[in-house]
């Protein structure tokens, strides 16, 4: 299962019935929101991903080594994890919430058999986002204790170079960097 969520842990995308040996960028690019962005995505808006994931427009990857190597981008690394630690914690409150899909334990004997496994994740995603808007004790032992949050990094979206993805990402990197030199969550070297 692939699970993409919002900065407030509200799943907005799934994939579901990839064997578990499949990559995450390979499950990733199955679904329709790699496919067709332009339809999922507004002006301005893209997803933060790991290293393994491709750079576009619509997907903003980690740097790999050894471009990662360098102090700008190890900083950008490093806030970039920070965000994208929310979708470890969706998934944790989804499995927690939801206990059956730590371990499913329904045999495949038919694809009748894997459609209800399918409607079975879907359906614990729905109610866990109907949950997460009517709140729940949940947000509570999750909330990041961390002041500020993405919203400062969105007016770097303008001043980009949409014509390339590489563009995109260096005046994001700059400036995160420079949003969390602010915030004393990184220091000038």
């Amino acid at each position: 299962m692939q699970v993409i969520c919002d900065v407030d842990k509200r799943i907005i995308s799934i994939h579901v019935g990839c064997p578990g040996s499949c990559a995450d960028s390979s499950v990733f690019k199955r679904m329709q929101v790699y496919k067709d962005p332009q339809q999922h995505f507004s002006p301005g808006e893209y997803l933060l991903a790991d290293s393994a994931y491709g750079l576009s427009k619509f997907c903003i990857p980690a740097f790999k080594a050894p471009a990662a190597n360098s102090a700008e981008n190890t900083a950008f690394n490093y806030c970039l994890a920070k965000s994208r630690v929310r979708n470890e914690h969706c998934i944790g409150i989804l499995k927690g919430r939801w206990a059956s899909l730590r371990e499913m334990r329904q045999p495949i004997r038919r694809a009748k058999d894997m459609q209800i496994l399918v409607d079975w994740v879907i359906a614990c995603c729905v109610l866990h986002n109907m949950l997460a808007q009517i709140g729940d004790t949940w947000e509570e032992m999750f909330r990041e204790k961390e002041k500020g949050g993405v919203d400062d990094i969105n007016g770097c979206v303008e001043r980009a170079n949409q014509d390339s993805a590489v563009t995109f990402r260096e005046t994001l990197r700059k400036t995160t960097i420079e949003t969390n030199i602010a915030r004393g969550i990184l220091y000038e070297e």
